[in-house]
């Protein structure tokens, strides 16, 4: 198991090398050491009050260990939910399918990350592994993803049996000789060649491959021929690697390095009581804003600037330059570090200085299973005393969540027989003592968390906790505090944004007792981040704290409300608009075929729903597919007149007059009664997930670029049953949990 990605009360500047090891919540093989030890792009402020190298150290242990790489950030299957709809009374079963535009509307429970002006996030835009339905820009290349796989109603991962077998299934009701009447042999023949081939395209090994990973786009070209002979897995690990180059490519040319810029700024001037504000001799009268803004100016510039290099796919190398200029004075230092991945569960990281001071620092992760982890790290400052040594060990604690607790203990600086008493007192050396600290953490979800812990060491007892969420549209939001007998009390808030595709702006405040209030203002863009401390007083204020954080935050609540979610809104209405003119043409052919496919599945589904009521079986009442808000409320009435659904069915045809003149009418729900029904097979349905309906034999997407449900409503046993799943989860029915 790898830590959990939880906050943590973080008490120490980005800008410290020599602050303790804090595993990155980024996998590590992504994260850069920028530093004798690297500090991880976290959102949370650090406090900016550092009492003593001895209580510095204390709060060093409030950091535990944290990792998105974690069983349950990375997405473990759910089974298709179910719910029951509201009842609502209707005299007929006529009704309508048109509804109003579609609010820009949260999932339940989520905030979304989108960039406050716009724009895909370069994250997203640049990770592979990203380009799922859910990540693509074009709903269509979304929808023909895993259309051959869905078309035939197979599993991603169905083998060659199953697929013929689903093949022989749907080849028997759509062979253009089955049918008689001319329509529907003329639309069953165009049926049958789509799905002749996809059973062409999925039998086929080295073109099931090339299909997998680059889709409709992959068949186009000449993969096949240069991949003969070639095994599946040898075939898939080219595409991958090919896949890699091109995305290492394409983020090298716009990330070649990795830079920190950080400027302490002394504004306490500007907020001091005029007493306090030294003056010229003979000077008098009031202080003028002209002169609290002369004594505004910089304490301390930090700049860090470096590179990554992969050696080889499992070992990668940083080189990075700093330089710290303070009072007049200044320094620097090049730092190199490597970083190893020796196993799936065993990473290590070197890292070491070349001009003096010469520091040598390892660190490392080892995942004992799924369910604990184990991180040390040895910092060697001088040959003269041994180095100190931080172990921390992480237990998950509860099946059901990531509720994880830690125990880290650091060594502090000690001596070993004579080794490390021959130190000079006036060396420049920090010295701290041991710390030993214990917490839990929990990550709700990402960006979401919580951490309490407790520390014990010679100078310090304490305890800190701290949460994290998102509010307001994905701005993350980040509160904690700290309370020990040496350090006192010190608390920070710190909120975050993404203002567009490729820029966060983050804006924190640290403040304590004793201490004084710090704003932090940090921009990241890309590789490249810049930070700006801002020291607004040396002591507590509880008037500066209001005026820094709870103003802001009320301003951008009424920002967001009057002004950004209308905004939003509307953005998505046009958008949407935008994108089914520009689709009208497919989205007109997809539901041609779509009815055609109804007609030609119709003789087969009310043989099955037939069959299926005579034996008390799987019957479709009704069936819905598109936007949720807009299901027609459920057929009123007894199992028996719910039944003579498929009845009434041979009175009518399917096709819509509107499929006469080439029009499509302003629907935002497809009714899938049919071809649900027709994909009855002894009793049960199962469709796979993972990937959207819309390219199943029958259906159609009738809300191109919305989030979209499929709700049923079907007989099993005479008892009647409902179950509404989102678009990318398994169906499986009939299931005791439906059972209204």
């Amino acid at each position: 198991m790898a830590p959990p990605a939880a906050a943590t009360v973080e008490d120490f500047d980005d800008d410290d090398p020599y602050a303790p090891y804090r595993p990155s919540s980024q996998d590590s093989s992504s994260t850069t050491s920028s530093g004798p030890q690297s500090s991880p792009d976290s959102a949370s402020p650090r406090s900016d009050t550092r009492p003593s190298a001895s209580s510095a150290s204390a709060s060093a242990s409030h950091s535990p260990p944290s990792s998105s790489r974690t069983p349950a950030s990375s997405g473990a299957q759910r089974p298709a939910e179910s719910s029951r709809s509201s009842r609502d009374p209707e005299s007929g079963t006529q009704r309508s399918r048109t509804s109003a535009p579609p609010a820009a509307s949260q999932d339940d429970g989520e905030e979304d990350d989108e960039p406050l002006f716009g724009g895909r996030p370069f994250r997203d835009a640049h990770d592979p592994t990203k380009a799922g339905p859910s990540h693509t820009s074009d709903p269509v290349q979304d929808a023909d993803k895993e259309g051959l796989y869905a078309l035939l109603n197979v599993d991603k991962e169905a083998t060659e049996e199953q697929i013929k077998d689903a093949y022989r299934s749907l080849a028997v009701v759509l062979h253009p000789d089955k049918h008689q009447d001319a329509v529907r042999k003329a639309a069953a023949e165009s049926r049958f060649r789509e799905v002749q081939r996809a059973y062409e395209t999925l039998i086929d090994r080295e073109k099931r491959a090339v299909y997998d990973h680059f889709g409709e786009e992959g068949l186009k070209s000449s993969w096949t021929v240069s991949l003969r002979g070639r095994t599946p897995a040898e075939m898939q690990a080219e595409f991958e690697r090919e896949s890699r180059r091109r995305q290492a490519a394409d983020a090298e040319n716009l990330v070649k390095s990795k830079g920190d810029f950080t400027a302490h700024i002394d504004a306490t001037a500007l907020f001091a009581r005029p007493e306090r504000i030294p003056r010229p001799k003979g000077r008098f009268g009031p202080v003028t804003l002209e002169e609290r803004i002369n004594r505004v100016g910089c304490t301390q510039l930090i700049g860090k600037h470096g590179f990554d290099t992969q050696v080889t796919n499992t070992t990668s190398l940083n080189l990075s330059g700093q330089m710290v200029s303070r009072g007049g004075m200044g320094g620097g230092n090049l730092v190199g570090t490597v970083k190893a991945h020796w196993s799936p569960r065993l990473f290590s990281e070197v890292t070491m200085t070349f001009i003096r001071p010469h520091i040598l620092t390892t660190k490392g992760q080892y995942t004992l299973d799924q369910n604990s982890f184990f991180t040390w790290q040895s910092t060697l400052q001088t040959l003269a005393s041994p180095p100190t040594l931080n172990l921390t060990y992480g237990q998950r604690l509860s099946s059901k969540s990531m509720l994880t607790g830690f125990t880290s203990i650091r060594s502090g600086t000690y001596t070993v027989g004579p080794w490390g008493k021959s130190l000079s007192p006036r060396a420049m050396f920090r010295r701290e003592p041991p710390v030993a600290s214990v917490g839990l953490t929990k990550q709700v979800g990402e960006g979401k968390g919580w951490t309490v812990q407790t520390s014990i060491s010679e100078v310090d007892q304490s305890i800190g906790a701290d949460w994290a969420t998102k509010v307001l549209g994905g701005v993350k939001v980040r509160v904690g505090f700290n309370l020990g007998t040496g350090s006192g009390l010190s608390a920070f808030t710190n909120g975050e944004r993404r203002l567009t595709e490729a820029v966060r702006l983050s804006l924190g405040l640290n403040f304590g007792v004793p201490g004084g209030v710090t704003l932090r203002v940090r921009v990241n863009r890309l590789g490249q981040k810049v930070m700006v401390p801002i020291q607004l007083s040396s002591e507590f204020r509880s008037d500066l704290v209001i005026l820094f954080a709870a103003l802001p935050a009320a301003g951008y609540t009424a920002l967001h409300h009057l002004y950004l979610q209308p905004r939003k809104r509307r953005r998505i209405t046009d958008k949407l608009a935008h994108l089914r003119r520009d689709h009208a043409e497919v989205i007109l052919q997809r539901r041609t075929a779509a009815i055609e496919a109804c007609e030609v599945l119709r003789d087969q589904a009310l043989k099955k729903a037939e069959a299926e009521m005579r034996k008390g079986g799987l019957v479709i009442v009704e069936a819905w597919y598109g936007r949720r808000e807009a299901f027609p409320p459920p057929l009123e009435g007894s199992e028996e007149e719910l039944g003579q659904v498929w009845k009434r069915e041979r009175e009518h045809s399917t096709v819509p007059a509107a499929v006469l003149d080439g029009t499509v009418p302003d629907e935002v729900v497809w009714d899938v009664r049919i071809p649900l029904q027709a994909l009855v097979n002894k009793g049960q349905i199962v469709v796979p997930g993972g990937r959207p309906k819309s390219n199943i034999l029958g259906f159609h997407d009738p809300v191109m670029g919305e989030k979209k449900h499929l709700k049923v409503r079907y007989l099993f046993r005479g008892q009647l049953h409902e179950t509404c799943i989102e678009d990318a989860s398994p169906l499986a029915a009939p299931l005791r949990a439906h059972q209204l």
